[in-house]
């Protein structure tokens, strides 16, 4: 097993990989310096930040095992698979037209949706159609009928355009690999070129390409000789790692065994804190601790302060992110409060109503700890009940503020609280979003909140 690492997180993944036996190949100049690693050897796994900055996307032929490794020594990660790529023999089942939807039958009692827009052939039911998995909505699989062939350097787009992976910097590979996806260009098929191949030569990538030519014959042909519904060919998976608090620190004292690492350091870069945090690292003969603290207190007087614009994001175990976003009315070291406006016409979770005009919310929490609390007034001010949301703990910006939401949460109406949506808290487990530990926490804190033993 060989890892490519790049972003934000690689020395301290580097030396995570390193303490459990993995190789890591293809370093950048800083890895080189700082483990003295040299393998320029073909990757067979990469590792790269997520766009938030907020954890990582690991994909390759290892990609399952390195997650596997991830979940049972981080504490509060959570973990989602994106399986694309799977192509079917599909049969037409039925047309929604008033969705414009067709549902295909893909064998094994499993169906998808295909858009109308995105089909051409006889549209009839029992008609035979050749389709790739493109992700999941609300747990149906979302069908087209443009291919997409998956190499381990490139893949093939039918119809589609030549593209560079953006964790490709250099301007010559960029160049170089363009030239290489004009050579096919007249095959119909765009090339998205994979961060892999910046390390590959022309010989071995336009080699990959004829053999994926070659797998589009031998599926046309697996899909001519089938007469029922099924599975031609296993798509891959790519899985995004969310990080925590607790996790962010954990790659704190990683990195901290390699080279000079201030408290908070992963904290303030997935914040875009970057340049500041290499100022103080570069910095010689300070106390880390120190600096640490005296940045903190530098940043936050940009925030949050009261009569500030604020945004609260609330990040979902099944990718969403979801956005509070109201007035600071106070704020310190302790507590911060915000008020936010609410849309009238929706409903409340968990305590039931409809939510009416001129309703609001104060929400309240404090850096790093595990509940947010909303509690829902009219006009008038009267409460109307209180949610309690139960999350890894929550990192505080000047700006905004960041957790990872555990589902499980309680509610309070008329002066009792309950536990709700335990049955989430436990899917999420079954399906390894998160870890055991992490749920029995979560758990463990719901417990508490209903028997008052904290606020």
């Amino acid at each position: 097993m060989k890892v490519k690492i790049r972003g934000i997180y690689t020395t301290a993944l580097t030396q995570f990989l390193k303490e459990n036996g993995i190789d890591v190949v293809q370093p950048s100049k800083s890895i080189i310096e700082r483990f003295e690693i040299n393998d320029n050897s073909s990757a067979t796994t990469l590792i790269y930040d997520k766009e938030d900055l907020n954890g990582v996307t690991i994909s390759g032929a290892h990609a399952k095992e390195i997650v596997d490794m991830m979940k049972n020594n981080f504490f509060d990660i959570a973990i989602r698979k994106l399986e694309t790529g799977s192509i079917y023999c599909g049969k037409i089942k039925k047309i929604e037209s008033k969705n414009k939807n067709i549902l295909v039958d893909l064998g094994d009692n499993e169906e998808g949706v295909l858009t109308l827009q995105n089909y051409w052939g006889f549209l009839r039911e029992g008609e035979k159609v050749l389709v790739q998995v493109k992700g999941k909505i609300r747990g149906k699989k979302i069908l087209s009928t443009k291919l997409r062939l998956f190499g381990e350097n490139a893949i093939l787009i039918k119809d589609g355009f030549a593209k560079v992976s953006k964790h490709i910097k250099n301007d010559e590979v960029r160049e170089r690999l363009s030239k290489i996806s004009d050579e096919f260009k007249n095959g119909g098929w765009g090339v998205l070129w994979k961060a892999l191949a910046e390390e590959r030569s022309d010989e071995e990538l336009r080699a990959e390409i004829k053999n994926l030519y070659e797998k589009e014959k031998e599926i046309k042909e697996i899909f001519n000789k089938m007469s029922e519904p099924g599975l031609i060919k296993e798509g891959i998976n790519i899985f995004h790692i969310d990080f925590g608090a607790i996790t962010k620190k954990e790659l704190d004292n990683l990195r901290r065994k390699v080279i000079n690492t201030i408290p908070g350091h992963h904290f303030l870069k997935s914040g875009n804190y970057s340049i500041v945090v290499d100022f103080a690292e570069a910095l010689e003969n300070i106390d880390y601790d120190i600096i640490s603290q005296k940045l903190n207190k530098v940043l936050m007087k940009n925030g949050p302060n009261p009569g500030m614009y604020y945004e609260i994001v609330q990040k979902k175990l099944n990718g969403r992110d979801i956005l509070f976003k109201g007035i600071v009315e106070s704020s310190n070291d302790e507590e911060i409060v915000i008020k936010r406006k609410l849309w009238a016409g929706g409903r409340y979770d968990g305590i039931g109503g409809q939510i009416q005009a001129g309703d609001y919310a104060i929400t309240k929490f404090k850096p790093n700890n595990w509940v947010v609390e909303h509690t829902y007034f009219d006009k008038k001010g009267y409460q109307k009940g209180k949610y309690l949301n139960i999350n890894t703990p929550i990192e505080v910006y000047p700006t905004f503020a960041r957790y990872i939401d555990l589902e499980i949460d309680v509610v309070e109406k008329g002066g009792k609280r309950e536990i709700v949506d335990m049955e989430k808290l436990e899917r999420v487990q079954n399906e390894n979003i998160i870890n055991e530990n992490l749920a029995k926490k979560a758990i463990e804190i719901a417990n508490q909140l209903v028997k008052g033993e904290i606020k």
